[in-house]
């Protein structure tokens, strides 16, 4: 147990001086881009537009990658967590083959939640059947941005 314990002490002081470190390199305010990609019913080919392509490219110099999966149905089942699942790996190893760190990269998937248009229409479920991913950038230093 007294070993245990100065492991703890020991990993706590190692991880302490890392954040002080990382707070004295970035000390600008994050700045989030959130790309929205939809997919056909039932599908999990990741198509995304030219505007979001060329949002993406940015996504290798980001600090963080978050991406959600979404489906349209109002039930969640197993099935459709799958889907959910599968359209946000498949951003995942499109942005990996993009050049980005998959390392930096989170996934969330949830089916028959977070609509954002009205599920009661075809073209409602087509905008929640979707992925969002989110890129947080984090300016290295207030004064080189400001040059």
């Amino acid at each position: 147990m007294y070993k245990t314990y100065h492991l703890a002490v020991a990993f706590l002081l190692v991880a302490a001086s890392h954040v002080v470190s990382a707070q004295a390199e970035y000390q600008g305010t994050p700045v989030s881009t959130t790309v929205f990609i939809l997919f056909a019913n039932g599908s999990t080919a990741f198509r995304p537009t030219t505007a979001s392509v060329e949002t993406l490219l940015n996504a290798r110099d980001a600090a963080m990658v978050t991406i959600r999966g979404r489906t349209s149905t109002n039930t969640p089942t197993a099935q459709d967590e799958a889907l959910a699942l599968a359209r946000a790996t498949a951003a995942r190893a499109y942005l990996i083959r993009q050049g980005v760190s998959p390392l930096k990269i989170m996934v969330n998937y949830a089916s028959a939640s977070d609509f954002i248009a009205d599920n009661a229409t075809a073209a409602g479920r087509l905008e929640n059947q979707r992925v969002e991913i989110d890129l947080v950038h984090v300016p290295s230093n207030l004064k080189e941005s400001q040059q």
